[in-house]
């Protein structure tokens, strides 16, 4: 394993691209809670229980996808072999 100290450790967990992860991971958290404590007393039950279904599901998905991809991009990022970088990751 590459030694890295703190500064870069830390550049990278804020970089653009982990930024965007992390949002898709939040916004798919976001609709999950919303999902599941959506109270709507205008619709009628069934429409209730089809948009609590809706945001739930696509709050699941995009959490799924949003960590699939955070695992892909540290996995591809660590295991890199740029020959430019020392053998350290970007």
């Amino acid at each position: 394993m590459a030694y890295t100290n703190a500064r870069a450790a830390l550049t990278y967990a804020v970089s653009r691209q982990m930024v965007g992860i992390y949002i898709v991971v939040l916004a798919g958290i976001l609709l999950q809670v919303i999902g599941t404590r959506l109270f709507v007393s205008v619709l009628p039950y069934r429409a209730w229980e089809s948009v609590r279904f809706v945001f739930t599901t696509v709050g699941f998905v995009a959490t799924f996808i949003g960590i699939v991809a955070l695992l892909y991009k540290l996995i591809a990022d660590g295991t890199s072999h740029d020959p430019a970088s020392g053998g350290r990751p970007p």
